[in-house]
């Protein structure tokens, strides 16, 4: 992990802020969320800042004081989206900064039940989904004490100064920056653009090599797959030399990434409508049944699975947006494909 920021542009510094050591995988993500600096009313306007934990608050404190500056000289910290990775240190910067926190509304209110709910996370409404969804009962009795974990990591007590409602805004007055809502991985995700220097700072939106994942929940009904392609054929039409990911490293053929993405989820449409056989079968079910490049169904851990039944849900849903699968009953979640007369 560098202990000083690498600078990508004029004004603009990177950020390694590494995952917590034994409470996330090391390799999960690349094992770190890349946060980065742009200069800004005389101190700095930050993108993302890790999991509120204290190695996570070390590394981005080192990094400062590599570039002269420190806590104190953040103005602005915009969240891409609500995922602890990307918003957890945010309270406590805000408390040693008074920096003011910009994200968007539809993530803050799904952030704001995590951070608000008991101890339990609403944790019959999680069960009750996954039941829906037709997870067996022994797969079940884990997921409490992942939900319980990932809620620590978020931060606590805070209350964002500027709410994002739009699909395109400026982040501030004097900034080149635009927020641009991108709907997909979460409802609220939005990606920074600077028209000027042509640079995007595409949050989990576009990474490098990784795909991102795309997870309904009990949270919102929306489509969040067509979403997140509409999002992607969105961005590319954009004038960008360099993007800035939120994972892995920075690239510069957006166009050609956006391509791949978009090859990748029709051919997993494929595989999920392959999957779904001559019977009515539960997205947990569709899910055993695809190939997953983090192992067979039976290698994977439970928190690997679940991840692969909620992409799974996702494509269900975009294959009975197209007409192409249809649901059977709603309370257990079953579908079938579609028979055309």
């Amino acid at each position: 992990m560098n202990s000083e920021p690498r600078q990508l542009d004029a004004g603009i510094y990177m950020l390694e802020v590494p995952f917590p050591e034994g409470l996330v995988p090391p390799d999960a993500m690349g094992g770190k969320t890349l946060s980065y600096l742009v200069a800004d009313d005389g101190g700095w306007l930050m993108v993302d800042c890790g999991f509120n934990h204290e190695t996570c608050f070390e590394a981005v404190c080192l990094q400062l004081s590599a570039l002269g500056a420190s806590i104190t000289d953040i103005r602005r910290l915009v969240i891409t989206h609500c995922h602890p990775d990307h918003f957890g240190l945010a309270g406590r910067i805000k408390a040693e900064s008074g920096a003011q926190i910009i994200m968007h509304q539809q993530d803050w209110e799904m952030a704001r039940f995590v951070m608000e709910s008991g101890d339990t996370w609403s944790m019959d409404q999680v069960l009750e989904w996954a039941r829906s969804l037709g997870v067996p009962p022994q797969e079940v009795e884990g997921y409490e004490d992942i939900m319980a974990f990932g809620k620590m990591l978020f931060p606590s007590g805070l209350q964002p100064d500027r709410l994002v409602k739009g699909k395109d805004e400026p982040v501030s007055d004097g900034s080149h920056l635009r927020a641009i809502l991108t709907p997909g991985h979460t409802p609220g995700h939005l990606c920074l653009y600077d028209e000027s220097s042509r640079v995007l700072f595409s949050g989990d939106h576009v990474l490098t090599g990784i795909t991102t994942h795309i997870s309904p929940s009990f949270l919102t009904d929306e489509n969040q797959l067509d979403q997140y392609l509409a999002s992607l054929q969105a961005v590319r039409q954009l004038e960008v030399s360099l993007v800035l990911p939120a994972h892995e490293k920075p690239f510069t053929d957006l166009p050609h990434r956006v391509d791949q993405l978009l090859a990748h989820h029709e051919h997993r449409l494929g595989q999920v409508l392959a999957a779904l056989g001559d019977r009515a079968s539960s997205p947990w079910e569709i899910a055993s049944q695809v190939e997953w490049t983090v192992g067979t169904w039976d290698e994977m851990d439970a928190t690997n699975r679940m991840l692969a039944m909620q992409e799974t849900l996702a494509h269900i849903q975009v294959l009975e947006e197209r007409g192409m699968v249809s649901s059977v009953e709603e309370v257990a979640r079953l579908y079938r494909r579609r028979i055309e007369q």
